[in-house]
């Protein structure tokens, strides 16, 4: 019992500041154990707070990575829109110089033709040279889309390669703008080539399979010139009983409604881009619903 009591108090001196009398009553003798028996929470109270600012300190380190990276995308973003700034740009400018191209060789083929038809007579020689105008500015406007199609298709690529995050926000806008340059494209082939219908009649005609009374409506603009080529259906004129080309304002230059006695066929291009946009859009609901099934 003399050896506790004087262990216990020899490691209360060590903590105390002053020094304690020997000569104190027993209850103040006992209390610098009690002071050394409260400084076990406080070293636990102190490991717990080291232990909470290496916490503080761990999650501003996540902090600080997880800024460097959404300030990575917002400039990998803001690159991609640079970029899709700059083809439309070269775009704009590429359809500008095709139109002013394709009108010169318009205008220099026509000019050639007339000179070339008047040999063998105005008519015979302008329907000719006309012709041959038209085909030419066909052949070299395939060329052109043909281009046109690459340089999207590489504008694809180069946003591809920036990313999943990136084309999700892209491609959206990418789609719409080859739905505008598609639009344009097919009313400028409309505008250049007088016979456009015809190529789309004979397609939607081959398609019939109830021939015996066929009612097309066309622009008024094509329907005197696609009846006086009424012999240029003549392998599809079989067994058709009654065939009537009517005038419509409603349907597009260029394009075509037929009637029969099945049904109606529409061929306007207004009808046929709404189709392409409804699918397109389709497939963005479902590729949407997949993104987030899968998350």
């Amino acid at each position: 019992m003399y050896k506790f009591s004087k262990a216990k108090i020899i490691r209360a001196v060590r903590v105390l500041p002053e020094a304690v009398k020997i000569g104190l009553a027993p209850e103040e003798a006992e209390a610098p154990e009690e002071s050394l028996d409260s400084q076990g929470p406080r070293e636990a109270e102190r490991g717990g707070d080291e232990s909470l600012q290496k916490e503080i300190e761990r999650l501003k380190v996540e902090l600080e990575n997880e800024r460097l990276e959404n300030s990575d995308l917002v400039s990998r973003l803001s690159l991609s829109e640079k970029e899709m700034v700059r083809e439309r740009e070269n775009l704009a400018a590429e359809r500008d110089r095709m139109k002013a191209a394709m009108q010169a060789e318009a205008e220099s083929l026509k000019k050639k033709a007339a000179v070339e038809g008047a040999e063998e007579g105005r008519k015979a020689g302008y329907e000719e040279g006309a012709a041959t105008a038209r085909e030419e500015i066909s052949r070299e406007y395939e060329e052109k889309v043909s281009s046109l199609v690459s340089v999207l298709e590489g504008v694809h690529a180069s946003l591809k390669g920036s990313g999943e995050d990136l084309a999700a926000l892209v491609m959206p806008r990418l789609i719409r703008l080859w739905e505008l340059m598609l639009s344009r494209m097919l009313h400028r082939e409309v505008e250049l080539s007088e016979d456009t219908v015809v190529p789309v009649l004979r397609t939607l005609m081959e398609r019939l399979s109830d021939r015996e009374s066929i009612l097309v409506y066309l622009n008024p603009g094509d329907a005197e010139q696609t009846a006086d080529r009424r012999d240029e259906f003549g392998d599809l004129l079989l067994g058709v009983k009654h065939l009537e080309f009517i005038p419509d304002p409603n349907v597009e230059k260029g394009s075509c409604v037929v009637e029969t006695n099945l049904g109606i066929y529409d061929a306007r291009w207004r009808t046929q881009l709404e189709q392409i946009q409804k699918e397109i859009d389709h497939l963005f609901i479902e590729g949407r619903k997949d993104a987030i099934e899968n998350d």
